[in-house]
Parts: structure tokens; sequence; C-alpha cells
């Protein structure tokens, strides 16, 4: 049982996985399915992190966008330019709608790493996993429509941990429980949701108020 857990460089495919499109491309090898798990486990990770390292560079430009459009806003205001008041606060709107959804998707994917890295054993790993599919696929969920590129590839790092704990469960005579699994993931995104909150309101200034614009009827 232990060899299926720890390694084999035979089960390796001389096959370069590409982690992203056009950004810093990391090259490694992806394990066969139905091989032993560690070597897959660090695959995965792998992968995880190269989608860490994307989301990473999007929030550095995502920031410095929201910081021209704050800064265009708060010079409207000042100039009580009501013309483009509404038009710069649903741009800013959008910004920190895509900042929530990118640090959220961040750092649960960190959060995820940590786990996997702490798996020991079969049933361990499976109790890990379980809810770790769930988070992924809501992520893939939320975040495809500000990010598409990201869809394929949290597509393939759900169908890779399936693999995992599918044979995990069946080598392990461990059942996966679906049901708490999902329980499980609601409440990891929940605390990692609260402490985005909290980090957003640290690192974005505050949406001043806007002027009430009178209607004019003609």
């Amino acid at each position: 049982m232990n060899s299926k857990w720890v390694k084999s460089e035979s089960v390796l495919d001389s096959n370069e996985i590409d982690g992203s499109n056009n950004n810093n491309h990391q090259m490694f090898s992806l394990p066969k399915p139905g091989g032993p798990l560690k070597p897959r486990l660090d695959a995965v990770k792998k992968k995880i992190q190269v989608q860490i390292d994307r989301l990473e560079e999007l929030r550095s430009i995502n920031r410095l966008k929201d910081t021209e459009i704050f800064t265009k806003l708060t010079d409207s205001l000042r100039d009580k330019n009501t013309q483009h008041l509404t038009l710069l606060s649903s741009e800013l709107t959008r910004s920190r709608q895509l900042a929530r959804v990118l640090l959220l998707s961040c750092v649960s994917l960190e959060k995820l790493i940590v786990k996997i890295s702490s798996a020991s054993d079969f049933g361990n790993l499976v109790m890990i996993l379980s809810p770790a599919m769930a988070v992924i696929k809501n992520l893939r969920s939320s975040i495809t429509s500000y990010v598409p590129e990201m869809e394929g590839e949290l597509g393939i790092i759900s169908e890779l941990l399936s693999g995992i704990l599918v044979d995990a469960g069946q080598v392990g005579g461990f059942t996966i429980n679906f049901e708490k699994a999902n329980e499980q993931a609601v409440q990891f995104l929940g605390e990692v949701s609260e402490a985005v909150d909290q980090k957003m309101e640290e690192e974005f200034p505050k949406v001043p108020e806007l002027p009430v614009i009178p209607i004019r009827f003609f």
C-alpha cells in the first residue's frame, strides 16, 4: 500500500504540461493516472501554484487600475464633475468585485496547497481532497466570468484531484462522503471570505459617497 503513496519515477510522463497560456510558463511532467499518489499530488500542487502566481499577477494589474479609477473619481468629486461620476463609480465597483474574486481565489488555493501537503495517509488524503474538489469547482464557477482563461486550468486541476481521490479511496478502502465534503467546503470558503473582506478593507480605500444627481423632467 505504501508503494502507491510514496514515489515511483517510472510513472512520470515525458509530456510537459504548460501551467499557463501567456504568463510565467512553468513546465513539469504529469504522472499518469492510476500511478503512485505522491508524484501525482506534487504535480497538482505545481499546477495550483501556477494559478496562484497568475492570480497575483492579475491582482497587481487590477490594483493599479483601481488606484487610477479611484483618483479620477475623487478628482471628479472635487471638481463637481457629475458627468463622469456615475461611469467612474461603476468602473470602480467592477474593479473591487474583480479584486475580491481574485483575492478569494488566491487565498483559497494557497490554503489548499497547505492542506494537501499535510496529507500523511490514504484516509487523511480522502478527508482533505473531498472538500478540496468542491472548493475548486466553486472557485472555477465564480472566477470564470472575470478570468475566462482560468476555467480550463481549474477544470484540469479538478479532474486530477478527482482521479487521486478515487484511487486513494479505493486503495485505502475508504468511502467518500460528498455531502459532508460539501459542508466542509462551504465552511472553508466562508472562513476565507471573512478574511478576504477584512483584507479588502485594509488594502483599498473606501469608496466616497456620491452626491445625489437631480433628475430633470422635460
